[in-house]
């Protein structure tokens, strides 16, 4: 609709909170548009209203549930409010929609570190891998998660796949 149109423009040019009253004015006409409460969460996130924003990806996902971008979005935006376990479960719905998503896959192993799942954690840094092999960021969560769970031999080679990868990553 224009009104959506407007509102991710205004959103594009950094114009937030403008962008956020076309999406009101939007839902108070059609309150029953995902991609309307999508983009308008994308905005308040932008603005750094986390919990408003997490409220708009929810209710886009009891609106259309088979969007795994949104439940990715959601899971960004619940790790970034320390609600970690939330998180996972939304990556892990992403994953369920869309397999092929490298990027979730390690925002989930993030998160399940950060839980003290390094078992799991490092499974889906692997997915990653042999998903995107190229991923140094991949290898290198990999080591880590492979150095707390004390087999350093493994994470030594994790961390230098990393580093063949990409020599300046430091963290590896």
């Amino acid at each position: 609709t224009v009104l959506n149109v407007l509102g991710a423009t205004l959103a594009g040019q950094g114009q937030l909170p403008q962008a956020v009253q076309v999406f009101d004015q939007m839902i108070q006409l059609k309150p029953n548009l995902a991609e309307v409460y999508i983009n308008r969460g994308v905005a308040l996130k932008k603005l750094g209203q986390l919990e408003a924003a997490a409220a708009d990806y929810e209710k886009a996902i009891q609106l259309k549930l088979d969007l795994a971008e949104t439940y990715i979005d959601r899971g960004n935006t619940l790790t970034e409010l320390g609600q970690l376990e939330v998180a996972a479960a939304n990556y892990e719905k992403a994953i369920q929609l869309k397999l092929d998503l490298a990027e979730t896959y390690i925002n989930r192993g993030n998160a399940l570190t950060e839980l003290g799942q390094l078992e799991v954690a490092a499974a889906n840094y692997e997915k990653v891998i042999q998903l995107k092999p190229d991923s140094a960021e991949a290898y290198n969560n990999r080591g880590k998660a492979l150095t707390e769970l004390g087999r350093p031999e493994a994470a030594v080679e994790s961390y230098g796949k990393a580093i063949e990868l990409k020599p300046n990553l430091v963290e590896a």
